[in-house]
């Protein structure tokens, strides 16, 4: 009876160890079903890409998600003349993947892997034969990027996206590719909110031999983001590049969407007021160690950022640049409104809007909601700025900041002006004040390229050059900058109204206007008490 009464004993724990497996994986494949609807909000969210289409099947122990997107090309339009032909039908081909997911509480156990889950989410990219094909060309059999995730019983998780390295040579056309790989690492909590992150790309090189070559190395990016009190994300971030080299042997035209991009690494949208357009014409550029952090950290309600950029050397053409050394804060910040303002900013749709018309809608939020931001006496300070140029060296450290402002001094231009305080001390080379002004004169006396009369641009500069000396001369004579070797130095300090450049006191308009009326003269005093 004793071996019976264990093998019935032993038959009802396994039954009930099926049964909690079972009970286990069907709540954790719910859980992990919401989850990934997460993900995939803020996957349809980025404006690189475009969501097709996108379904759900959930299972009891596994289930499948397939979701198929499109590039945003408004966004790679600009770049794709730089691509091989070869690689540029992969633009026009949609991103069909499917997330195969399996249950936990041991979802890795048929690969040995003991740790418990919620999940583990494998991804399989479908791809059409041509696309295929062309990938092949590249990666070889090596599958062109492998994702996988695993869902915690928190409902963070942990991703990991990997892109193989591969060489790449075309013999006719002169066109090589070297890409050394990509490893993103990603270490998220539960909603998003809190999350780690680890990008390294060793390098690229793109060489075509008739327009040029762009490479670079050591990429690196890390990030620790948690939210405060306020909602604001708060933490470290970090960017560093190795070296970075262009060289084009052709001009170029450019319409480079910024604010686009910006969001797209960001999440903040900027509107259309740093979109550049030109030209590049024949040039060689390197940056050399490259590096930018920001740290934003959180007092009461108040955010306070500060952000590094500095490069060891950055070069164009013949000319050298570097070291750069940038050190910002922006201090006191009303946490609460910056939280109201990106989300009011965020509800702003800017793709295929009109320029004008977006720059209305972003001052006018900016109006309606950011009013606190001024009123909490914001404080923006420039630690240190440092380039040594091929003309000398600039520095530049000051501060900028509103204090004691009330809304209602935004209807009044001069009680708006007191409230701001200023302090700034500046040196930079005379050649390199010489240049930007001469190239300031320059577009200003540019005419139609079709104009039959067209300005002596030779005059043009000696006519700027000639008025930049008489006004430093009458700045220096009067004692409102100092000239040493070349080196143009001088401070400001502005506060409650008063104006001082290098120590000297400066008259304001609305002094003049508060200056008290004259007494009256000591002749009409005394005929006046004559008459009493």
């Amino acid at each position: 009876m004793l071996p019976k009464r264990r093998l019935i004993i032993a038959g009802a724990t396994l039954g009930g160890l099926l049964v909690f497996n079972g009970a286990a994986a069907f709540w954790a494949g719910m859980k992990a079903e919401d989850t990934l609807e997460e993900q995939h909000k803020m996957l349809a969210s980025l404006p690189l890409f475009k969501v097709k289409s996108h379904s759900y099947d959930r299972g009891w122990f596994s289930s499948t998600e397939t979701t198929e997107l499109e590039f945003n090309r408004r966004l790679s339009g600009p770049y794709e003349n730089m691509l091989p032909d070869n690689f540029k039908p992969l633009l026009n081909s949609t991103i069909k993947f499917t997330n195969h997911i399996k249950h936990g509480p041991f979802p890795g156990l048929s690969s040995l892997d003991f740790r418990p889950a919620r999940a583990l989410v494998t991804t399989e990219f479908a791809m059409s034969d041509a696309t295929r094909k062309t990938l092949k060309t590249f990666f070889g059999d090596k599958d062109p990027i492998t994702v996988t995730n695993r869902l915690g019983f928190g409902g963070g998780g942990e991703l990991h996206v990997d892109v193989p390295s591969f060489d790449y040579e075309e013999a006719l056309s002169g066109v090589k590719m070297k890409w050394k790989g990509f490893d993103l690492k990603l270490d998220y909590a539960s909603g998003y909110k809190e999350y780690k992150t680890e990008a390294n790309s060793p390098g690229f090189l793109l060489e075509a031999s008739s327009k040029g070559s762009v490479a670079f190395d050591g990429v690196r990016y890390v990030s620790d983001i948690r939210p405060g009190a306020t909602g604001i994300k708060l933490g470290t971030s970090e960017l560093t590049v190795g070296n970075v080299q262009l060289n084009w042997k052709d001009s170029v035209p450019y319409s480079i969407k910024l604010n686009e991009l910006v969001y797209l690494m960001t999440r903040m949208r900027v509107g259309e007021f740093i979109n550049p357009s030109g030209e590049f014409k024949p040039s060689a550029v390197s940056l050399k160690n490259f590096r930018y952090q920001i740290v934003s950290s959180e007092q009461d309600e108040f955010i306070n950022t500060r952000g590094k950029l500095d490069f060891a050397e950055f070069n164009y053409n013949d000319q050298h640049y570097g070291p750069l050394r940038l050190d910002v804060s922006a201090n006191h910040l009303h946490g609460p409104t910056l939280l109201k303002l990106d989300q009011a900013i965020s509800q702003i749709p800017f793709e295929g809007v009109d320029p004008a018309v977006l720059r209305k809608q972003y001052i006018d939020t900016i109006k309606h909601t950011g009013i606190p931001l001024l009123t909490n006496n914001p404080k923006l300070v420039i630690n240190d700025f440092y380039l040594k140029m091929p003309s000398g060296e600039t520095t530049l450290q000051g501060s900028l900041g509103l204090n004691g402002l009330q809304e209602a001094d935004l209807n009044n231009s001069t009680a708006f002006l007191k409230r701001f305080e200023v302090e700034a001390k500046l040196s930079l080379p005379r050649k390199t004040l010489e240049n930007l002004v001469v190239a300031q004169a320059r577009t200003l006396f540019m005419v139609d390229q079709s104009a039959e009369v067209q300005p002596n641009m030779s005059e043009v500069e000696d006519l700027a050059r000639s008025l930049l000396d008489s006004q430093l001369t009458q700045w220096k004579d009067e004692k409102f900058i100092n000239e040493d070797k070349g080196q143009i130095s001088t401070q400001l300090n502005y506060k409650g109204g008063n104006l001082s450049i290098n120590n000297k006191k400066v008259g304001l308009p609305w002094e003049e206007q508060e200056d008290p009326a004259p007494t009256a003269s000591a002749p009409a005093a005394k005929a006046a008490s004559a008459a009493k």
